[in-house]
Order: structure tokens, then sequence, then C-alpha cells
């Protein structure tokens, strides 16, 4: 028979921190930036008592629960407590999907023909709290909608077994919003059908809700239903990589514009060429004050190194930028779908070594040992020489 485990930290980055630092155990946390542009990462169960939730913007937050403790390691601790996570999954699952940086889905098909499912989940979240002393909290169940919702249901610290004669019992009293892809925007309409718990959807007529909703009213049915037969994806080649920054002020200084352009296209390019791949494609996009959002792109010979990739993101910034203020900068990569050689226009021995040698002292000592040192560009920012130093 098929079954899915789904098991989710609890608060997973508050839970990091309270590793980090006991004294934070039972006060209300937030995780994320200070500034009044950051938004909560992460809320303590104690801060959502107050009513704070992921993605609120901090300054609301913090008028909520003034009291709370806001805290933000980053994104390198979180992935390293992530990581362990991942390898004890990895040694004990047979088959598992890393949904997200706190989350995974584990295929347990057929193995109740030899042992007990249930046992063995609750014998791996065990073994995850003693080695990480991470909460976390799972759901088990015939498919990875009922055994999300279960696992969401389960928190904290809780284990919740939905067999297939128990679905339709545990899913129809609960609200229709708990279903994962019914969200803010979708969620008034389907209320004005008067569909308000999950039943109510299951009992609705399939085909006036697929007329009014499209494949996603489909898709949404079916979960109500029980129905999901989405199989685990096991690995994700990246299509693409970005790095956006959000600017606590508003900035219009050119110069800085073009330095954190030149600092993410130095980050991506590190991250490529740890993938083995390369960018065939760069967009830039800016976001202003009204957040109106412009973006621009032009594709690229196959090259994974920075200098290249850089001119031409400086290229698509001049284009767009006409010296507003700007909110946001984003650079984005587009990766080609197979391992290749740097195109023979930009191959280099010695070019080749210099980023061998950067992507080493940054892999042993962090991003910020080497410092991109002074850059020249053209007017059209088609050229640039760097340097780089220790």
């Amino acid at each position: 028979m098929r079954y899915i485990l789904h098991i989710d930290l609890d608060t997973f980055f508050v839970s990091v921190e309270r590793l980090l630092n006991p004294e934070l155990i039972g006060k209300p946390v937030l995780c994320g930036g200070t500034s009044e542009r950051s938004v909560v990462s992460t809320a303590s169960y104690e801060a959502r008592k107050f009513g704070v939730h992921s993605g609120m913007p901090m300054v609301t937050a913090r008028r909520l629960c003034p009291q709370a403790v806001v805290v933000y390691s980053g994104h390198k601790i979180y992935s390293h407590y992530s990581q362990m996570v991942t390898d004890i999954v990895e040694a004990e699952a047979p088959l598992y999907e890393k949904a997200s940086v706190d989350e995974f889905y584990i295929d347990l098909s057929g193995m109740d023909k030899y042992f007990n499912v249930l046992e063995w989940s609750h014998n791996l979240r065990m073994r995850i709290i003693n080695e990480t002393k991470l909460p976390i909290s799972f759901g088990l169940a015939p498919n990875k909608t009922v055994a999300k919702i279960a696992s969401a249901k389960s928190k904290p610290m809780g284990e919740i077994f939905v067999d297939y004669n128990q679905v339709q019992d545990f899913l129809d009293p609960l609200p229709v919003q708990k279903i994962p892809g019914v969200g803010e925007s979708s969620l008034p309409k389907i209320n004005s059908l008067g569909i308000r718990t999950i039943k109510d959807l299951r009992l609705y007529p399939k085909s006036l809700f697929v007329r009014t909703f499209g494949k996603f009213g489909e898709i949404m049915w079916q979960k109500a239903n029980g129905i999901d037969d989405t199989p685990l994806c096991t690995y994700r080649d990246p299509k693409s990589i970005s790095n956006e920054t959000t600017f606590e002020t508003d900035v219009c200084d050119r110069q800085i514009l073009t330095d954190t352009i030149i600092y993410m296209c130095d980050t991506l390019s590190h991250r490529l060429r740890k993938l083995g791949k390369n960018c065939v494609g760069v967009s830039i996009k800016l976001r202003f004050p009204t957040f109106k959002t412009v973006e621009k792109s032009r594709r690229i010979s196959s090259t994974n190194f920075a200098d290249t990739i850089i001119s031409t993101a400086q290229l698509l910034f001049n284009q767009l930028y006409k010296g507003e203020s700007i909110r946001l900068i984003g650079v984005k990569y587009d990766i080609s779908d197979q391992t290749v050689q740097n195109s023979i226009f930009d191959y280099s021995p010695k070019k080749q070594n210099l980023y061998r040698a950067i992507d080493s002292l940054q892999e042993k000592f962090g991003s910020a040992v080497i410092q991109r040192g002074n850059t020249i560009s053209t007017d059209s920012g088609q050229k640039s020489f760097d340097q780089h130093k220790d």
C-alpha cells in the first residue's frame, strides 16, 4: 500500500536560534531583519498568540508583540542544521523529497509488508530529535496532500497517522483553507460559493467548481476528496538561480547599485560553478518605491566566469536605470540543461585557475574572504576589468 510521511521541523529558524541561545526558550521570538521593510521569517508559538505570522511585515509584528525578541543568525547557520536533518533522512529513508529547508516527504510505499510504518516513522522522528535537538512533527497518510495537512495539525511536536479508511473523517471537518494551494486570493471566492469546510468542497458538484476555477478547481476538488497521486520529486535540476536585495532605504546612487549587482553576480557565479553548470542568460530586475517592477534579459554564450556575466548585467542595468530611486534590485541566471565547457571565446586557462582558487578560498573561509577590486566600465557597461585580492 502507498504511505507518504511528511516531516516538518517546528518553527525551524526559531528552534535553531534557541539552540544557539537557550535564554530564548519560552519567550516570544521573531526571526527576520529589523528594518522597516523586513518581514517575519518565523514566529515562535508564543508570538503567534498575539496574531503574528510568517510573511508579516516586521513593523506590524513588533507592534502586535512589542516584547518579542528579534533574531536572525543567517542562511548559513540554518542551512547547517537543515543538512543535519537531511543526512539522517538520507541514511534512513528509501526514497525522499526535500520540499524545503525544513520539510521532507518520504515514500514508504510497500514497506508495510515488512514492518509497522507508523513505528518506523516514530523512530525516525525520535532519532532526528535526539541527534539534532530540534523539535519536529509528522503526518503519515496515503498521499502527499493528506500527509502535509496531518503534519500541520500535529504541531507542535506531534504525530498523526491517517490510514486509508480514515481519510475523509480526518479531512471533512477541517477549514477548506487547510488544503495546500488554497490561499488568501482564492479563499474569498471559494467562500462565496458557501464552501467553508473541506467536506463542503467534497460535496460540491465537481463540474460547477471546475467551471468556476478551471484546472485549479479540479485539483482542489480532488484533494478535498483525498485524491492525490503526485509522486515524490527526488531531484530538482534548477533551470535558473537568482539573488535579490531589498534596500533598507531607497537608493539612487548608481555606484551603490552597480556594486550590488557585481556582488550578486559574484555570489551567483560561485553557486553556478558548484553546480557544475553554465549561465546562458542574464536578467536584471529593478523595483521602484511605487512597487512598479521592470526587468530586462539577454542571452549570452555559455559561461560560468563572473566577469563575463557581469559585463552583460551592467549593460542591462544601464539600459533600465534612468536615475530613479530603487527599492529592490535582482539578478537572475538562466542555466544550461547540460554541464558544458565555457565558450571557446571565453576560454582562458589562467582565468579558470583563478576562479578555482577563488572558489577554494570561499569554500574554506567564506565568501567575504575575496573582495573584488576596482571595476572600470565603459558607458555601455560592455567591458570590465577586474582585480581580486585577499
